[in-house]
């Protein structure tokens, strides 16, 4: 059993390992390369095949806490998506956006095939992998329509958009934290596991915004850092329950949920 544990972790960090490595790899890309239509197409085919290898990753899992946390990542972030790529290849962009609704639909068939696969009674509730899944992109699906009513009405001001997106974006981690205190050891772990690693996601990211405008001379806009201020603040609200919850739980059942431990 925990030959299997052990085994099942190591798939999960190394398809994480490799979906963070997809997003360094394509800010590098786009520091150091002006972007044209033969490195987007590269973009896609490196991507195409990193979604790929998680997938491979996932079906190796054994344990289903960690396959459907693998899953989770890989249904959320992979493949990343690629500005501009429509513009300067339709070809490739139709074949992209055709793996991007292929990966789509694995994942989201593994997170079904692990929960069901638990025995019962189940250890991860239904709550929060639904949460961890629909959210955020939620809250953000409803960002992105105001930024668009925004733009039309507030004459250039962005400073709407900015505040909404501060708060939603806080709403839906503290929904999150939320169902996490209320939720056993393995949903809080898979909860918590998932939003500390996108969380500092987000963060390297902003950074790296950050880094590029530095580095042409741009502005930068204040919003940057309320972002990483925001990323913090939750990442070490995240981290502190995380914790808590360990603390709570027996010793001989800890090693199940250590994965970012």
């Amino acid at each position: 059993m925990r030959n299997k544990a052990s085994s099942s972790r190591l798939c999960c960090l190394l398809a994480v390992s490799l979906i963070l490595a997809a997003y360094v790899l394509q800010r590098i890309f786009h520091i150091a390369f002006n972007v044209t239509k033969e490195l987007l197409i590269i973009e896609a085919i490196l991507f195409s095949l990193a979604s790929a290898v998680v997938m491979l990753l996932m079906t190796k899992t054994k344990e289903s806490f960690y396959g459907i946390l693998l899953a989770i990542f890989g249904l959320r972030m992979m493949p990343p998506d690629i500005n501009g790529l429509e513009l300067l290849s339709p070809h490739a962009d139709i074949l992209y956006f055709i793996v991007k609704q292929f990966s789509l639909l694995v994942f989201a068939v593994g997170i079904l095939w692990f929960y069901e696969k638990q025995e019962k009674p189940k250890q991860i509730k239904a709550l929060p992998i639904l949460g961890t899944v629909l959210i955020v992109a939620f809250f953000m699906k409803v960002q992105n329509g105001l930024t668009a009513y925004f733009d039309q009405v507030a004459q250039g001001n962005m400073m709407y958009s900015y505040f909404s997106g501060f708060i939603l974006y806080a709403l839906a981690m503290m929904i999150l934290l939320f169902i996490a205190v209320r939720s056993d050891i393995s949903g809080a772990m898979l909860i918590t596991d998932y939003q500390l690693v996108a969380l500092a996601l987000n963060f390297g990211r902003r950074v790296c915004a950050v880094a590029i405008n530095l580095i042409n001379g741009t502005h930068i806009s204040r919003s940057y850092y309320c972002w990483l201020a925001i990323y913090v603040f939750f990442f070490a609200a995240f981290l502190a329950l995380r914790i808590k919850k360990l603390k709570q739980q027996s010793p001989e059942k800890q090693n199940i949920t250590q994965i970012t431990a």
